[in-house]
């Protein structure tokens, strides 16, 4: 049986943070958030999005109405909102190498190793 949220970086359950928002709530990237249940509050121009419910006692903003219109402005508050699953990173609990150590490698060895402090000092008093 295929997984009905296969390609996408969230599952419902997973803690996830918030890497992308409206310029209006960028004070929102960081926070921490559970991912409740698929959404489809702004439609599938936004792409898939979920329910979220932030973690933090500290009101986030929210963006109410459009970005740019007259009409819109920033709440503050700790309800669950819709965010696109786009601008979510999840904190997953795998033993797979995350996505960005895969992109960034290794550093290599340089010739000045690295000792341990103990041999440090025993350079140091001869």
């Amino acid at each position: 049986m295929a997984d009905r949220f296969s390609g996408l970086r969230c599952r419902p359950g997973d803690l996830a943070v918030i890497v992308q928002d409206e310029p209006e709530c960028q004070t929102n990237i960081g926070q921490i958030v559970r991912v409740i249940q698929e959404s489809d509050e702004f439609g599938p121009e936004w792409g898939f999005q979920w329910l979220i419910q932030p973690l933090s006692k500290r009101p986030s903003a929210v963006l109410i109405g459009r970005h740019g219109s007259k009409n819109s402005h920033v709440v503050y508050d700790n309800n669950s909102r819709t965010h696109a699953d786009a601008w979510l990173r999840p904190l997953l609990d795998t033993h797979e190498p995350d996505e960005m150590t895969l992109l960034v490698k290794k550093p290599k060895k340089t010739a000045a190793s690295y000792r341990k402090p103990a041999q440090l000092s025993k350079k140091a008093s001869s």
